[in-house]
């Protein structure tokens, strides 16, 4: 972690530029474990990254070694990054973290439709998303841990919404919701999206909506650092 932070003063001192932003743009790592004496608080992770401790993630690293050098920090992927130590860390050194994957494919579009079809009083009842994908983030999906770390972002989502309608939706009570990722190497870059919403309307009658989105992951992320090429530190 020393490295990570001498590598961001020197990068600072080399460009010139008064504040440095992190952006982790990295594929999706798995969910790490939240442990007592592991992470779960600064000091037990200090500690736990100074015995080279596995279940501490990279982008936690990257993470804290902002925190402490006073860096702001934004994650763009869909895991736990900031496990409760780095959160501690954050509030003691009053240094901002935020983010939790950039949805920017089909969970953008899905917090979009869930909250039009919730707020018109049309009720989701099953809603089932179907992805694949070609390059190193399919291939890194496939890892049961790391699917997890997708599967639980693409699912709060939906999470958020019902429990803002209490009228639609009784304590507890949720839509089927099913994720699916599979790493199909021929497509490459391009991954094609696919969900379908079965939803109750009126006389319990019965919608049923399945859009279907192909994008190129590299098309969204070389946007993101096109943007942030000139005041942004790299992590990827």
């Amino acid at each position: 972690m020393e490295q990570i932070k001498k590598d961001m003063r020197e990068f600072k001192a080399k460009t010139g530029v008064d504040q440095i932003v992190v952006l982790w743009t990295a594929n999706t790592e798995r969910f790490a474990e939240i442990a007592v004496g592991l992470n779960d608080t600064y000091d037990n992770l200090k500690a736990s990254i100074d015995r080279d401790e596995a279940e501490i993630s990279p982008s936690t690293l990257y993470a804290l070694a902002c925190v402490e050098e006073g860096i702001p920090f934004v994650n763009g992927s869909p895991q736990n990054t900031f496990v409760p130590g780095v959160i501690e860390a954050a509030l003691q050194k009053k240094s901002l973290i935020a983010g939790d994957d950039f949805k920017s494919g089909q969970t953008k579009m899905k917090s979009v439709l869930v909250d039009f079809l919730i707020g018109a009083g049309i009720k989701p009842r099953s809603i089932v998303s179907y992805n694949h994908l070609g390059n190193n983030d399919g291939y890194n999906l496939q890892a049961p841990q790391t699917f997890r770390s997708k599967e639980i972002s693409k699912s709060n989502v939906v999470d958020d919404m019902v429990a803002s309608n209490e009228i639609l939706y009784k304590p507890g009570e949720h839509p089927d919701h099913v994720v699916v990722i599979k790493y199909v190497p021929f497509v490459g870059d391009s991954k094609r999206a696919m969900d379908e919403y079965t939803s109750e309307i009126f006389m319990v009658s019965r919608e049923l909506s399945i859009p279907y989105r192909p994008t190129f992951n590299k098309s969204r992320c070389i946007t993101l650092r096109k943007i942030s090429s000139q005041h942004l530190f790299s992590t990827c």
